[in-house]
């Protein structure tokens, strides 16, 4: 079923909207999806240090003992030797706060993760800690598991929650069924919902099924998505925001016709859409190129007394910067101020992106909008210095690449693993070998991971220095530890030093190493010794 669109407003040539001053006022956001789990107590210094060291002694054991499996199925074996070095570390009893800490600093980590280390200091744990401190902990662990699709594991510390009456939360439960719905396992996700009032979590209620059609809609769910929501039409009212959650999920999925139906099925319920809704299906019609439409739909939304609020705009703005249309982003920019909608931090990284784009390429209009957006209190993230730390690297300006990191650093911006790599090549086209490390060493105290780019780029700075130690250091890490694949040219290019500086038995590591991962079929006699 069509939308009915009945613009009365219209688009001026330039795409700018004519509209009056009362729509001006944003509509409130809604309230940010979070796990309502207390943050634990912060560490003193001495408690940081003990942190740091019982992580080293997690992934060093994982180093040092790669034949350890990780168990199929419960009970979970104990590691002695792993235990043994705990309670070396570790006073009698442990702070109470401490494992909390250690167990998210694991959940940060993508690979090259300790999980049976983990899961014997969760056991190693568990006896010696207050009773008050054990549904954090377990949440944390079965989080953890599931986090890596574990979930007969995680399954088994929740039956165990319940036969010991640890409290299990219904944030516990819901943070379990958005990763089986990330795992692809909506099923699972739908009947552990439906079981929440089994573990004492509480009955299913409108906010949880939100939750869960939330999650469906990230995932492109939106069949299992609209099924969820038929079968508790009877249980609950629908209201706007399941609508909202349901014609979000067809959007994601790419089923603007079934949106448009939900859509017009909720207003003949009398349910009117809010400004949530229409962005929902703006955003989607935008995505699908059908800009005539989602432009009649926005002047429909003003019509029926629902402004639209920066997140609207920004919806518009994101389509016109993936498309390159730098013009028109300034353009809904200009409609942003005419109804006096306060640009955000979405709306300023897009602004930056553009003016850093192909085809503008002004480093200057985007440090003056830099400027701008501190001046008014909206704190710049990552994503708004990535987009200028490409451009400088375009332009070969290493000296803006420093003056920008300063920047970061004043505004206690914390990179990302795209910025960092962006720095590595950057500092790399200046042969600055002193600024590579200590990039490095930045994003090691960060603990930000690195991921196959980073990998990629210290092996170029490595390689083009001849530093034959450092390189085979990084691809060994880079394939026994964190099991990324590299390219052919990758792995060629540090082979081809370690023949050159004469280090036959490292290149012979290396190649097994690729070979037992499935990376590189064996290689022939002499398929990789030929002549440099």
């Amino acid at each position: 079923m069509a939308l009915l669109l009945k613009p009365r407003h219209r688009l001026a040539a330039t795409g700018r909207l004519l509209l009056p001053r009362f729509l001006c006022d944003d509509a409130p956001a809604p309230p940010p999806e979070t796990d309502n789990d207390a943050s634990p107590a912060p560490l003193s210094r001495a408690e940081t240090k003990l942190l740091d060291a019982l992580h080293a002694a997690l992934l060093n054991h994982r180093r040092s003992h790669p034949e350890v499996q990780f168990p199929s199925s419960p009970p979970f074996d104990p590691l002695p030797s792993l235990s043994e070095a705990i309670s070396g570390l570790l006073p009698s009893p442990p702070p109470a706060h401490l494992p909390l800490h250690i167990f998210r600093r694991l959940l940060e980590l993508r690979r090259g993760v300790p999980l049976p280390e983990a899961v014997a200091l969760f056991q190693h744990l568990v006896p010696a800690l207050p009773a008050d401190s054990l549904p954090d902990l377990y949440a944390a662990m079965i989080d953890l598991l599931a986090k890596h699709h574990h979930f007969p594991q995680a399954r088994h510390l929740l039956d165990e929650m319940r036969e010991r009456a640890v409290t299990i939360s219904s944030q516990l439960i819901l943070a379990l069924i958005r990763r089986y719905i990330r795992a692809g396992m909506s099923s699972e996700a739908s009947e552990l919902f439906r079981r929440m009032e089994e573990f004492g979590a509480g009955t299913p209620d409108p906010a949880a099924l939100a939750c869960l059609l939330r999650a469906l809609a990230k995932k492109r769910l939106g069949t299992e998505a609209q099924a969820l929501f038929d079968s508790y039409k009877s249980v609950f009212t629908p209201d706007v925001v399941l609508y909202t959650n349901l014609v979000h999920a067809w959007c994601r999925s790419g089923r603007l016709d079934e949106a448009e139906r939900v859509f017009a099925e909720m207003q003949q319920s009398g349910i009117m859409p809010n400004v949530y809704t229409y962005t929902a299906v703006i955003d989607a019609m935008y995505r699908a190129g059908q800009v005539p439409r989602a432009q009649e739909l926005l002047c429909q939304m003003i019509d029926s007394g629902c402004p639209p609020n920066t997140a609207t705009f920004n919806a518009i703005m994101r389509a016109h910067v993936k498309a390159g249309r730098s013009e028109q982003v300034l353009q809904v920019h200009n409609q942003m101020r005419q109804l006096g909608c306060e640009p955000d931090i979405i709306t300023y990284n897009f602004l930056i992106e553009t003016h850093c784009g192909k085809g503008q390429g002004n480093l200057d209009a985007a440090m003056k909008l830099l400027a701008k957006m501190v001046a008014k209190g909206c704190i710049p993230d990552c994503h708004t210095f990535n987009p200028m730390f490409r451009l400088v690297l375009v332009l070969g300006n290493v000296d803006a690449a420093h003056k920008l990191y300063e920047k970061m650093k004043e505004l206690q911006c914390k990179p990302n693993v795209v910025t960092y790599n962006l720095l590595i090549r950057l500092f790399n086209m200046q042969k600055s070998m002193d600024m590579v490390l200590r990039i490095k060493k930045n994003m090691d105290a960060e603990r930000v991971e690195p991921n196959g780019n980073t990998y990629t780029a210290l092996l170029e700075v490595f390689c083009a220095r001849g530093d034959w130690k450092r390189a085979h250091a990084t691809l060994r890490e880079m394939v026994k530890e964190k099991s990324f694949e590299p390219a052919k040219h990758v792995y060629d290019m540090v082979l081809t030093l370690l023949r050159k500086s004469g280090q036959l038995m490292k290149h012979e590591e290396l190649v097994e190493l690729m070979v037992d991962r499935g990376f590189i079929s064996h290689p022939a006699d002499d398929a990789l010794w030929s002549a440099c």
